[in-house]
């Protein structure tokens, strides 16, 4: 990923919809990581004060003058993980990078932590369609890939209306799991 002269350019609204920040605070050094979620090539920018120090496709391994790494990894939508590895520590610990203000994910931690009950709610409902959507649309999916190998699932006999409002939730669904760091292979991939 290509910087505008190697300095990291402060988020706007409008970035919350492809460009995701991730912060974190290591020894005198403050590191963000930025990942624009279009990006065909998968590349991960690195940036230590501000300045542009590294740029890698996902998975990204960034090795730390002050010891240990970070490693962060793109989902579909979204990040698998994105984490700092304390090589220094016997234990080799690792932190999970913050949000950084203006990114979705930080708007989306901010709601959880005003209204976590709400959030929680939002959080069960998500995986429950992410689940249905699983249930319902695999048959279908295997159906179409058995036609050329001659077999067939039982489906769900849903009406199009279900499948297109099951389609928006999903989707919908797989969008706030994304905001709030959360990544399964089963459900998320």
């Amino acid at each position: 990923m290509e910087s505008r002269q190697g300095i990291l350019r402060e988020a706007k609204w409008t970035d919350v919809f492809w460009r995701g920040l991730y912060e974190a605070q290591v020894g005198e050094s403050s590191y963000t990581v930025e990942i624009d979620y279009f990006d065909i090539r998968e590349r991960i920018a690195l940036y230590r004060n501000g300045v542009l120090v590294d740029s890698q496709k996902s998975p990204a391994t960034f090795e730390l003058p002050e010891g240990g790494r970070i490693e962060v990894a793109m989902a579909l939508y979204g990040v698998k993980y994105a984490r700092v590895v304390d090589g220094g520590r016997s234990n080799g610990g690792e932190v999970q990078l913050a949000p950084a203000p203006g990114s979705a994910e930080y708007l989306r931690l901010r709601f959880a932590q005003q209204h976590p009950a709400v959030s929680r709610v939002i959080a069960i409902l998500t995986w429950v369609v992410l689940v249905v959507a699983l249930v319902t649309q695999l048959p279908v999916t295997l159906n179409s890939l058995g036609h050329w190998v001659g077999f067939a699932v039982p489906t769900f006999a849903l009406p199009n209306w279900a499948n297109t409002a099951l389609a928006v939730a999903g989707l919908l669904a797989a969008l706030d799991r994304a905001f709030r760091m959360k990544h399964n292979p089963l459900l998320d991939d």
